[in-house]
């Protein structure tokens, strides 16, 4: 029977902060990260549903799907290159993994979440008329609303902004995202504030560098 101080697992590392080594992690190590999740995310259950993307040999990963492992949630397997319908391998008319599959939790570098940011931003200003207007009003407003100048953009207000606005922007990413968490680097303020509002999704900044 192991004990928390024995070896797990021989994690590698590309090196990019210094030489490439292999990282011994203990029992302890894993078991103490996937304790600390549980307490963030709220409500894990085997209803959720984890989209899987990132290679398992990330740490990142490697604890996540431990965490839905040992919880009983769902795992679909997908693709950096298949993630969302317009994503570079996605066949012309068909779906994307996020799509089919429509998680309800994920992780992601913050790579990933500044190109999803950056996509659609570059939609919503490509657009531009009326369609540009209401997204700039409706992120305002939730943005006043978060930074606590004004609390009218809750309730209903929230409701008619997601209805018009935020639900189409939640769709890249199956439309049922309640919460995601970003590692393996620091994750930007704008950036974080910016998949909050139009995602509304919670977060959890761990496993930062």
């Amino acid at each position: 029977m192991p004990v928390s101080a024995d070896i797990a697992v021989i994690m590698y590392t590309s090196g990019s902060t210094g030489l490439p080594k292999g990282v011994m992690m203990t029992h302890g190590n894993i078991l103490s990260t996937l304790s600390a999740v549980m307490t963030i995310v709220p409500g894990l259950g085997r209803k959720d549903v984890y989209l899987a993307y990132l290679p398992l040999a990330h740490v990142l990963e490697l604890a996540a799907e431990s965490l839905m492992v040992a919880v009983g949630i769902s795992i679909g397997y997908g693709s950096p290159l298949t993630l969302t319908d317009t994503s570079n391998k996605i066949k012309k008319g068909t779906k994307g993994d996020a799509s089919v599959l429509r998680p309800t939790l994920m992780v992601a570098v913050p790579a990933i979440l500044d190109r999803v940011r950056d996509g659609v931003r570059k939609k919503v200003d490509a657009k531009g008329g009326l369609s540009r207007k209401l997204f700039d009003i409706a992120y305002g407003r939730r943005l006043a609303a978060i930074n606590g100048s004004w609390f009218g953009a809750w309730g209903l207000e929230k409701m008619l902004w997601d209805f018009l606005v935020f639900r189409k922007v939640r769709a890249v990413l199956g439309g049922h995202i309640r919460f995601l968490l970003s590692g393996g680097a620091p994750l930007s303020g704008d950036t974080q504030r910016f998949i909050n509002i139009c995602l509304g999704a919670n977060w959890a900044r761990i496993w930062s560098n």
